[in-house]
């Protein structure tokens, strides 16, 4: 691919979408004023489903292991081969959306599209057909995560470079980004709850909750719906603003990009902050593989925590995340956002990872302490998570600013291809994080159905080493690697200059 001629006009946009003019093809457009408030919220609830299908990841090997009792390892392989699938396509999703051209923009066609399917695959994941044996299961399971990931990763890396073009200010960037951290949590608040409260509730039929399979389909069917209508609603909301967004080249049409695809991502690879970031993205994904998958079976069998202890645990987690969410996007203004992330890392490793440590070595509060259970709130809880919102918030804004140095670069704006070669390079390597959870699972001979009280404590101490000891090095891999990310706040003042000098001598001489 080539740099498409600064005189290209782009496709027409009708005025009634969105004020402002349409911007040079594929280049950066002139400073823009704030987002409007509207915008951001419309925005940020694009992701409120995908804080629900983060939940899911925490459910799914349960639900699929325990309650319809297919193989811990069989799972895991199920959701490495999802993975896998996932992250190849998403460059192809990113590089397809960058060479877009339609009326209604390179991203927009991509969110109306994919919010039906994906609803759809989200309902008929939690429930399969009865009567279907454990092969049968396994193929389901298989063959809806493919389905679901494909619609997804079409929705997710357009939605997200969307977002890195809504604005292109070094700290109203971070604002944006918490906005549509603040939209995800609330997802997994609402759909982590109400399942706990509500559909897992026990029964004289099923004391433990988490074992009801009635439970999980209701809660699908609630879930399916309220995603469609958040998919729906923010493309829709969000229309007004593609008039103020870049262009795909005429000369760069889809088919072209796809051919590319490998050049792009390499000469993506090939910016050093942009390696570290993805280094540091795929090491700590890998951790987060196995926490997620690993979740649910801690706080039942490690922790001795039923369904309302498990959402007492959840309240102080979401509040350390909305509080932190609160604090960090008002203390970043002014500093470096790599700091923040190392801090909030470092911090979130101390917090969460160690108490499991600590339980196995018999330096936490033992069971009948009336600290152990406000402690484990507290600690892997509300303060764990109070520190990871900071994390979460530089994350996005930093690979934002990497969508700026990249036209540097490039002399284009490629989006799409930066978000979703850094969703590539996690997501191929995520599942193996659930696949040693799967193998933990059978290893230490956890059976499916087997109760809390049942599981000897040689067993649930080896889960808790597989969480706490794994975590721990995978963070510490990833904080070494994000300490090469050299794009500070004056290097991308530097660039944004220079982007909007560039801006304006095109301007000039159309």
């Amino acid at each position: 691919m080539h740099d498409p001629p600064a005189s290209e006009s782009g496709p027409h946009v009708p005025r009634h979408l969105g004020r402002g003019r349409l911007t040079q093809p594929g280049v950066s457009t002139p400073p823009a004023e704030p987002v409007p408030r509207t915008i951001r919220l419309w925005y940020g609830l694009g992701s409120l489903p995908g804080g629900v299908g983060a939940t899911t990841a925490t459910f799914l090997v349960f639900y699929y292991n325990q309650v319809l009792g297919v193989p811990g390892a069989q799972i895991g392989f199920a959701l490495l081969v999802a993975s896998v699938f996932d992250a190849v396509t998403d460059p192809l999703a990113g590089v397809l959306s960058d060479a877009t051209r339609s009326r209604l923009g390179r991203r927009h066609p991509y969110l109306f599209a994919t919010a039906v399917p994906i609803a759809i695959s989200f309902y008929a994941l939690w429930a399969p057909p009865a009567g279907l044996g454990n092969d049968g299961l396994l193929a389901w399971l298989v063959a809806l995560l493919l389905l679901g990931r494909l619609f997804g990763t079409f929705y997710s890396v357009p939605y997200l470079a969307l977002g890195a073009e809504i604005t292109k200010d070094y700290e109203e960037r971070s604002s944006l980004t918490a906005t549509r951290s603040i939209f995800s949590n609330v997802g997994r608040a609402a759909s982590g709850g109400l399942l706990l409260l509500v559909f897992l509730r026990p029964t004289p039929e099923f004391e433990n909750g988490q074992m009801n399979p009635e439970g999980y389909h209701h809660f699908a069917i609630l879930f399916s719906g309220i995603a469609l209508v958040a998919l729906v609603a923010s493309a829709w909301k969000t229309r007004h603003a593609i008039a103020n967004l870049s262009v795909a080249a005429r000369d760069a049409p889809a088919i072209s990009a796809l051919r590319g695809l490998v050049g792009e991502i390499s000469s993506a690879i090939r910016l050093k902050a942009f390696r570290a970031f993805l280094l540091c993205s795929v090491s700590k994904h890998i951790g987060w593989g196995v926490s997620d998958a690993l979740g649910l079976y801690m706080a039942t069998y490690f922790w001795h925590v039923g369904t309302e202890g498990l959402f007492i645990w959840g309240v102080g987690m979401f509040s350390g995340l909305f509080l932190g969410f609160s604090f960090w996007r008002r203390h970043a203004v002014g500093r470096e956002k790599k700091t923040i992330y190392i801090l909030g890392t470092v911090l979130y490793l101390t917090f969460f990872c160690l108490p499991y440590v600590m339980k196995v070595a018999g330096l936490w509060p033992g069971q009948d302490s009336p600290l152990y259970f406000p402690l484990y709130v507290f600690v892997t809880g509300f303060l764990a998570h109070f520190f990871q919102a900071g994390t979460s918030i530089m994350g996005g804004s930093m690979l934002g600013d990497l969508t700026d140095l990249d036209e540097l670069e490039q002399g284009r704006r490629r989006e799409g291809v930066l978000f979703g070669a850094e969703s590539f390079g996690w997501k191929a390597l995520v599942g193996i994080g659930s696949l040693i959870a799967g193998f933990t699972v059978d290893l230490v001979g956890l059976e499916p159905g087997m109760a809390p009280e049942d599981v000897p404590v040689e067993l649930s101490n080896l889960l808790g080493l597989a969480q706490g000891g794994v975590m721990t090095v995978l963070m510490v891999v990833a904080l070494i690697f994000i300490r090469q990310y050299d794009l500070t706040r004056a290097r991308h003042r530097e660039v944004r200059d220079t982007l909007e000098a560039r801006a304006r001598e095109n301007r000039e001489s159309t």
